[in-house]
């Protein structure tokens, strides 16, 4: 399964993104959003001066990840480059606490306008694939630069499974995708070769992972050095 073009596609238009992204993903992006919120919710408070442990969700989209942030309790700070998006996230969550939000519009490529080790975790959800090679080392370096020391990685993404023939077709099926969301957006995502070893490259230790889909949708949690 390749939802690559879908993907962007529905990044288009914010309003139907919710409802096309579970149909591509035939209902497992609800168990990817699950894993991700319930990871960051294990993460214990450690940035000084902060009663619940804070967050930085880069990629907020819609939302649907930063309400099940906030309701388990922890500080939000989420980004989005799109204005569409940031209001469909601030209507999602309105009122749903008990943890605090706070929205910003920026691109992933200005977190280093955070201060030094602000954040006790640092959430990606479906991020990375919109990126080029050299934006993802940038916003993981960046990502351990604001994260405290023990701090938590939560990344969940569109993976390119392993195995020579799970390859092969996986890229049979993301061809005509990929020319379909030239056509309908103009623009291609990129799957995620190795997400396991791209975070441990940027200086992070693995602690686990999970997999739906036939491996090609993957959640990895790794922590920084304490």
């Amino acid at each position: 399964m390749s939802s690559l073009a879908l993907m962007r596609w529905l990044e288009s238009a914010p309003s139907r993104y919710d409802a096309g992204m579970n149909a591509v993903t035939l209902g497992r992006v609800a168990r990817l959003h699950d894993a991700v919120a319930k990871a960051a919710a294990e993460v214990p408070a450690r940035a000084e001066g902060s009663g619940a442990p804070r967050v930085l969700e880069i990629g907020c989209g819609t939302g649907a990840v930063t309400e099940r942030l906030l309701r388990s309790g922890l500080d939000v700070t989420a980004i989005d480059e799109s204005p569409e998006m940031i209001e469909q996230c601030a209507a999602r969550t309105d009122g749903c606490g008990p943890g605090r939000l706070v929205l910003v519009e920026q691109t992933a490529a200005e977190i280093d306008g955070f201060d030094a080790e602000s954040f006790d975790a640092v959430v990606l959800s479906l991020v990375l694939s919109d990126m080029s090679a050299g934006e993802r080392r940038f916003v993981l370096d960046q990502a351990g630069r604001v994260l405290v020391a023990g701090g938590r990685l939560i990344v969940a993404d569109e993976t390119v499974p392993g195995g020579a023939v799970a390859r092969t077709l996986y890229r049979l099926a993301c061809g005509p995708q990929a020319a379909a969301a030239w056509l309908l957006a103009g623009s291609v995502s990129r799957a995620v070769a190795e997400l396991g070893r791209l975070v441990a490259e940027a200086g992070f230790t693995m602690l686990h992972s999970e997999h739906w889909l036939g491996h090609s949708l993957e959640l990895v949690v790794a922590e920084k050095e304490r």
